[in-house]
């Protein structure tokens, strides 16, 4: 994998361009990093540095968990996805090709989220379906963020950088990934 300077240097030369990703998944009180746990939400943000965060394209798709259909009470308090919003989503593959059909070109893509834990669930669906993991450079914004404004919580970096969107909905990837997109924006082009 590319060192996080060369993907930045890329990214500054327009030779990469940035996908921000977050992804929601079935939950439960206990077992935050329980390997039974599957994507139920995708949200994306491609992120132009030459452009205003007004026009920055974005992707969001359910997807309907196989292994545990029924999202808990606690799933869908935190997340305020319903039962139905998955039960009409397409499955993982499905939800997937939509997605990298939206990234394209995928040679010059770089996925951003905030911290690994996005591509982790990613992974362990792919793993679920039998597909290979995604071979994409990766930007952890966690990361970034602490080499520039010090190590912080999401929300407390997301106050400090983004402090517009701290009305949006929590625990939504399409929320989350524009939060993130913000973040990121303002971490590369401080003077924004």
């Amino acid at each position: 994998m590319p060192a996080v300077d060369d993907i930045i240097t890329a990214i500054a030369a327009g030779d990469r361009r940035l996908v921000v990703l977050d992804v929601e998944a079935t939950c439960w009180k206990k077992g935050v990093f329980s390997r039974k746990k599957e994507t139920i939400e995708i949200g994306a943000v491609l992120l132009p540095l030459d452009r205003g965060e007004s026009t920055w394209p974005e992707f969001q798709t359910f997807v309907r968990p196989q292994r545990l259909p029924r999202l808990s009470s606690f799933c869908r308090e935190l997340t305020g996805i319903t039962q139905d919003d998955v039960d009409a989503a397409p499955s993982f593959p499905e939800a997937l090709r939509l997605f990298l059909e939206w990234s394209q070109p995928l040679e010059r893509v770089v996925l951003a989220s905030w911290s690994r834990y996005d591509l982790w669930q990613l992974d362990l669906d792919l793993e679920a379906h039998g597909l290979p993991k995604l071979a994409m450079p990766f930007l952890d914004v966690k990361k970034l963020a602490a080499r520039i404004v010090g190590a912080k919580t999401f929300e407390e970096t997301a106050r400090e950088l983004a402090p517009d969107l701290a009305a949006m909905p929590k625990h939504r990837a399409i929320a989350d990934a524009r939060r993130t997109a913000l973040i990121l924006n303002r971490l590369l082009r401080p003077a924004v």
